[in-house]
Order: structure tokens, then sequence, then C-alpha cells
């Protein structure tokens, strides 16, 4: 199973990295494929995880090249298992609507996503996941949007067949994998 990691670029809880760098290994041991958007942070944390652990991660770059995706994130993308780039640009050159492009061919392309933190970005894709009947594992308390944010979307009018499911820990989330 392809599971997307979105979340926070900037790793500043010690408690979180803890929990992210645990969640890689957990993913690899369930032989769980890692998917991110290529971007420093707690995802890219579990992604190295993962590959450390045996694991397999994918990045969806931005851009059709690698010296595209580096004119927003200077990610080290070496350790990756596979890199994804665009096939075209929404213009005639690269912008940022292809960072939202990207954002929204890595949704469709996995089968589920864990949010770990996050802000605008993060939203975007849950909206898009759950739009699209992918399921969502957010870790509470892991700040940004998973403190009130996703609580109040699912109370205002989640209807969608997708399930939006909060875990604390690690292991009850394995419950879910």
């Amino acid at each position: 199973m392809k599971i997307a990691i979105i979340g926070s670029s900037n790793p500043s809880n010690k408690e979180i990295v803890k929990k992210s760098q645990e969640l890689g290994e957990v993913l690899a041991s369930k032989g769980q494929i890692v998917v991110t958007g290529g971007v420093s942070g707690y995802p890219d944390m579990v992604a190295l995880s993962t590959l450390s652990s045996g694991g397999k991660a994918i990045a969806y770059c931005a851009g059709k090249n690698l010296d595209d995706h580096k004119k927003f994130y200077q990610t080290d993308l070496s350790k990756y298992s596979e890199l994804i780039f665009q096939e075209k640009y929404v213009g005639d050159n690269f912008s940022k609507i292809d960072l939202y492009l990207r954002s929204l061919k890595l949704c469709f392309d996995v089968d589920a996503a864990i949010v770990i933190g996050g802000r605008v970005g993060t939203m975007y894709k849950i909206t898009i996941l759950a739009g699209i009947a992918k399921d969502v594992f957010v870790l509470g308390g892991s700040g940004g949007i998973t403190n009130k944010t996703i609580k109040e979307f699912l109370r205002e009018g989640h209807k969608e067949k997708s399930k939006i499911e909060f875990f604390n820990s690690i292991q009850e989330l394995e419950g879910y994998l």
C-alpha cells in the first residue's frame, strides 16, 4: 500500500521527531511504501527512517526535473527509492501552480495518508484526499492544523466516504495499517 506522509516542513518538536522516526520503522516493517512531496520536515524524517529500516520511499517532486524542484526546495533526495517528476508544466514555464499540481497527483496515487502537523498545504491535500474518498490518519497533538482545524473540517460537513481518524501513538495507528 502507498501511504502519503503529509505535514509540517518545520520539525521543531522533539517528541514528534521521535514519533516520525518510529513511524518510518513501523511502515517499513509492514511493507508499506512511503510517499512524500520531497520536502524537508516530518514527512522527510518518516521517509528517511523507512529507508534506513529497509523500506521504500517515493518523492513526488516539483517540476519536470531536479533543477525545477531545487528552485523551491533544498531537500536531499538522493536516498529516496524513486523520484517522480511532472510530465509538463501548467503554463509555458515552471511556476508555483505546478507545486499544487504535484500535490494533486500525489493524492490520487496513494491509498491513504498520515498527517503530522502542517498548515495550508497540508489542509489542501487533506481536502483532496477526503474528496476522493482516501483515508486520512492524523497524529494528534503534532501541531499546526492537527490541533483544531481538521476537527472543525469534520464537524462542519465532511460527508465523503473516506475516514479521518486521530491517533496519539504509533502503536494506536498500527491497528489501522
